[in-house]
């Protein structure tokens, strides 16, 4: 028996204040992706490879620690049939996740003698964020695909994600440049900005937590359908590093976001060192619109298609193809005008990846290990931010490295030649590498999801 495709017993207001969870998540990582590199590089005064350290320290953490989160809280505890199996957690972990923002943009001042201290802070800042999102992002993903199972209910629930994502990306993106009221270099500016974005993820936080985040009966009478026998933790890595379909949109996502993050936090250097004068929050929010409006559009190929897989690999390359088109302009309209459509090939990705290729990937480990046990796979994904900023931030210092990159030089072609690079031609390798993976790994046909969900309605999950 296959659930009713077509049916949803969800709500409108369901599946709204679900989406509000894209608020919480994405004003601090977009503030950071924003800022962070160049608040510590230019404006705190460390140096790009000391940055490049304290990722590295941070992203081998994160990567034991983070599955080990999924697979500890991802069982029945006593309070699990009034509360929910995932709904302390996010309550626990999204207070820290704001005020972790503070901390990364209050630094103190540098020693020029010693940058230890400053770089054993960001570290700090760096550990409790992680800690704070996994423990909340964990729970959040596994819920959406326990709440939205039918596909119908997943490329709904997507036009939510794809809205909310883009409104969180525009807060996260338009509103700190905004929030700089003692200038671009004066670090009390970022402190002011950290503490008004945290507290706009702060309300979202609450709203979502209220009315999104509560689990129902249905739900819950899953996690007591069958006896519960826990993955051993390292035998639940190997088979999630062993399932295809986890590790081609795992890869794929990675490089993606690498990639984005990379052009997000050139956007600051662009403007600061290439078309001065320019208004960052104008060509930001360029880059939105042509997000927003796509998602319609990649809906309804979506639909036609019915293949998840190819309008994902489509929207993909047509995404490099406008990238690459970003390294070539030569005035502030013509960029304005490749932001716009870049954000439209964008806005495949954001629309269908998380909401409808990740949630498959997830029922397909389900099914494999007979166990509604998604918390190390998620836990395993959550290490994913870790893995992008290693990435964005390695290949912003090899090419500032390779290129002489110095801020000290006014209309220096090498600080162009850099942020052109950076901004066009290197995050399209980027993605380019990670589609063709998408492609030659991915194994879920349209059939085999239906089938998929089949199974886990004969196993009661």
């Amino acid at each position: 028996m296959v659930e009713n495709d077509d049916l949803s017993r969800h709500s409108f207001k369901t599946y709204l204040s679900f989406g509000t969870y894209n608020l919480l998540w994405t004003i601090p990582s977009a503030t950071m992706n924003l800022f962070m590199f160049f608040y510590y590089d230019i404006v705190i005064g460390v140096e790009p490879w000391e940055i490049l350290v304290v990722t590295i320290i941070n992203t081998l953490w994160a990567g034991l620690n983070d599955p080990f989160i999924g697979w500890l809280t991802d069982r029945n505890f006593k309070w699990t049939r009034k509360w929910g199996r995932r709904f302390p957690w996010i309550l626990i972990g999204f207070f820290p996740l704001c005020l972790s923002l503070v901390m990364i943009f209050s630094s103190p001042t540098l020693d020029p003698a010693n940058h230890v201290p400053v770089m054993l802070w960001l570290l700090l800042s760096l550990f409790i964020y992680d800690l704070s999102i996994t423990l909340v992002d964990i729970h959040v993903a596994i819920l959406r695909s326990d709440k939205f199972r039918t596909q119908a209910e997943r490329e709904k629930y997507a036009g939510f994600w794809g809205f909310f994502d883009m409104l969180a990306q525009s807060l996260g993106m338009i509103l700190p440049p905004l929030f700089l009221f003692f200038g671009k270099l004066a670090p009390l500016s970022y402190l002011v900005m950290a503490l008004i974005m945290a507290s706009i993820a702060m309300i979202f936080g609450i709203i979502f937590v209220i009315w999104g985040a509560r689990e129902d009966k249905i739900i819950i009478d899953r996690y007591y359908s069958k006896d519960y026998e826990p993955l051993h933790v390292l035998k639940g890595v190997w088979m999630v590093l062993k399932q295809k379909s986890f590790l081609a949109i795992f890869i794929h996502y990675v490089l993606w976001l690498s990639a984005t993050t990379m052009m997000t936090g050139m956007v600051v250097y662009l403007t600061t060192f290439v078309l001065q004068g320019s208004d960052m929050t104008i060509l930001l929010a360029l880059f939105l619109v042509g997000s927003l409006v796509s998602i319609p559009f990649w809906l309804r190929i979506l639909k036609k298609m019915k293949n998840s897989k190819k309008t994902y690999i489509i929207g993909s390359l047509v995404l490099c193809i406008l990238i690459i088109a970003l390294s070539l302009f030569q005035t502030d309209i013509d960029f304005m005008i490749l932001m716009f459509l870049m954000g439209f090939g964008n806005g495949c990705i954001w629309t269908i990846g998380m909401p409808v290729i990740y949630a498959d990937a997830q029922d397909d480990f389900v099914v494999r290990t007979g166990k509604n046990q998604k918390g190390i796979l998620v836990g395993t994904w959550a290490v994913i931010g870790l893995v992008t900023a290693f990435i964005d931030e390695a290949l912003i210092t090899l090419v500032f490295g390779l290129t002489g990159f110095n801020e000290s030089i006014p209309n220096y072609w090498n600080n162009e030649l850099a942020i052109r690079l950076l901004v066009g031609l290197v995050p399209a390798l980027v993605i380019l590498v990670g589609t063709i993976i998408f492609w030659r790994l991915y194994p879920l046909t349209q059939e085999k999801v239906q089938e998929n969900k089949a199974k886990l309605i004969e196993l009661g999950f």
